[in-house]
């Protein structure tokens, strides 16, 4: 309300004052707006603004290459409209759960499209007592590389124990009487399979209590030095369970290897061939053990 004693020059500048900062407001406005739309269509996220009974309020205009975000023609409509009963009864829950909690409420899901699974993340927020906002990020590349880790990891495992399983066969033990023992070794021998085929020969023969563990070396084509003093040094840790141990089958390139290692052989009984160390470990040969 005016002054009664204003006079119409003043009124008028007065007004004027109150247009301009009109303008001003309005010209802050646009530019806020401005900016509002710019960062909305620079958000790769789908953004929609939904009532408490999922009816679909607003669908700013964002994410433009994005492979699914909500259609214009959805405005007006309720999640039930438009999305399969299952999907919609969710996110309808999530709405009113964020309304209720007054937080964001998070969900992951997928949907079919196009012949395609793809995965989404939604973090509905509050926006006032009744409406939301969602926001609708697409993750199916990051399910699916976890997905990837996931088989990669069971594949790994399967691969384990695999390897758990031919190590196992590649240092069998062989009862050929209760009191002696063969454990026949084919092809190389690395310090993985020494160090199973030392467990499992000390474990065969406390087992069984065996007299004679014969280690047959036939199928080995070559020992490096290392291996040859690690077979050296678990057929002593045999002998300390009171077995004899008998190496057969040793070629010359082994026999090189373990001559290295001569040192730690004493005690070891060496025969030609497992039948010769067979045959008088069981008393039937010229000598027995």
């Amino acid at each position: 309300m005016t002054d009664a004693a204003e006079t119409p020059q003043a009124e008028l500048v007065r007004l004027r004052r109150r247009v301009a900062e009109l303008e001003a407001e309005a010209l802050a406005l646009r530019a806020s707006e401005a900016e509002l739309r710019a960062m909305f269509s620079a958000m790769t996220d789908a953004v929609l603004i939904v009532d408490r009974d999922g009816r679909y309020l607003r669908l700013p205009e964002t994410a433009p290459g994005a492979r699914y975000k909500p259609a214009p023609e959805f405005l007006g409509k309720t999640m039930h409209d438009v999305l399969p009963p299952g999907h919609a009864d969710a996110f309808v829950a999530d709405i009113r759960r964020a309304l209720a909690e007054d937080r964001v409420v998070n969900s992951v899901y997928s949907r079919t499209i196009r012949g395609e699974e793809l995965w989404f993340s939604a973090n509905a927020s509050p926006l006032t007592a009744d409406t939301v906002v969602v926001v609708v990020r697409e993750i199916t590349d990051e399910v699916r590389h976890e997905q990837a880790l996931r088989d990669n990891l069971r594949q790994q495992e399967r691969l384990r124990e695999h390897e758990a399983a031919l190590l196992q066969l590649s240092t069998p033990l062989i009862p050929i009487r209760d009191d002696v023992l063969v454990m026949p070794l084919i092809g190389r021998l690395d310090a993985t399979r020494l160090g199973h085929a030392q467990a499992t020969l000390l474990q065969g023969v406390a087992a069984a209590r065996a007299r004679v563990a014969i280690v047959d070396v036939t199928g080995v084509g070559e020992l490096d030095v290392a291996a040859a003093a690690k077979l050296s040094k678990a057929a002593q840790a045999v002998r300390l369970l009171g077995a004899r141990v008998v190496l057969t089958g040793v070629r010359p390139e082994v026999a090189a290897a373990l001559a290295a290692s001569a040192g730690e052989l004493a005690g070891i009984t060496v025969r030609a061939s497992l039948k010769d160390a067979v045959g008088e470990a069981i008393g039937d040969g010229p000598r027995a053990f």
